[in-house]
């Protein structure tokens, strides 16, 4: 989120003829980073703490609810984190006087509840929940700015160039996310098929196979790559004259995208699944890396 604030956010309103600042405090930020990381936190433990049986044979050394900590206590933080989360959304809706974005918050607390109990044993489902989830925080990252700046300058948000374009990246990066998390979800399914068959989850490996779960996180993976390089050149940078760029781009989205591809299209173990997956959460990150390199792609050509 921060990435964004400053490499694609203030990147394009200081690009704009008219010179705009951003209008979000630094204090007022950083809670609404606060409300994803409280909705993420309470996400994770209502997971482990639905999911016992199932990680005691997927993940046994990282089952903490039940011996590290209580149950009830696993229950009162995932209450408590998510009720802060939606009391500093509403404090920054009441703040900006923009109420829908409050519905945000409350829609993730309650997908994240019903993940585990409902949605994962459902094939795909679970993965969307997610997926969706993970994409929603560019988009939060950026939602009070983008109305302030409307507001209080006057600009049109589909007719201003600079905001138009702006808007265009917090979409493409909410679509980057969605899609890697569509197909880091599916990979983890794989890793996890053996606890998932015993906690009668009705995951995609489990219903549609494993091979039609690998062909489709494959397809996914190269289809987000594919995007990458189909947006790098689309931003007037070249491979030849750009080097850094290129270099990053070779390094922090294509390989890793390529190591998550083969490692799930050709094995059938769980650790090379565990290896495909720690590589497209390296995408996600290389993601961030080009991010950087737009904004200063930005400052320098304006």
């Amino acid at each position: 989120m921060y990435v964004l604030r400053i490499f694609i956010i203030e990147a394009q309103l200081k690009a704009t003829c008219q010179d705009l600042h951003l209008q979000i405090s630094e204090l007022d930020f950083f809670l609404s980073v606060l409300v994803v990381v409280l909705l993420t936190a309470g996400g994770n433990i209502i997971n482990d703490y639905f999911d016992v049986k199932v990680d005691k044979i997927n993940k046994p050394e990282r089952v903490i609810i039940g011996k590290t900590v209580k149950r009830r206590v696993a229950m009162a933080l995932h209450q408590s984190f998510n009720i802060a989360a939606v009391a500093i959304s509403f404090y920054l809706c009441w703040k900006y006087k923009f109420w829908w974005p409050l519905a945000i918050p409350i829609l993730v607390a309650t997908l994240l509840w019903w993940y585990s109990p409902i949605f994962k044993k459902m094939s795909f489902v679970g993965n969307l929940v997610v997926a969706i989830c993970v994409s929603i925080v560019p988009i939060w990252a950026a939602i009070f700015e983008l109305h302030e700046q409307v507001v209080l300058n006057h600009l049109d948000l589909f007719q201003n160039g600079r905001i138009n374009g702006m808007l265009l990246w917090i979409l493409t990066y909410a679509g980057f996310a969605f899609l890697i998390s569509l197909s880091r979800e599916a990979i983890k399914d794989l890793e996890d098929l053996q606890g998932d068959k015993e906690g009668e989850y009705k995951t995609m490996p489990i219903i549609q196979g494993e091979t039609f779960t690998k062909h489709y996180a494959s397809l996914l993976m190269a289809l987000t790559v594919g995007l990458t390089i189909f947006l790098f050149y689309k931003t007037g940078l070249d491979w030849k004259t750009d080097t850094t760029a290129s270099v990053l781009l070779l390094l922090c989205t294509i390989l890793p995208g390529l190591v998550t591809i083969i490692f799930s299209s050709f094995s059938r173990r769980k650790k090379h699944y565990t290896i495909a997956s720690a590589s497209a959460k390296l995408t996600m990150a290389g993601g961030l890396a080009l991010c950087v390199l737009a904004g200063t792609y930005i400052w320098v050509c304006s």
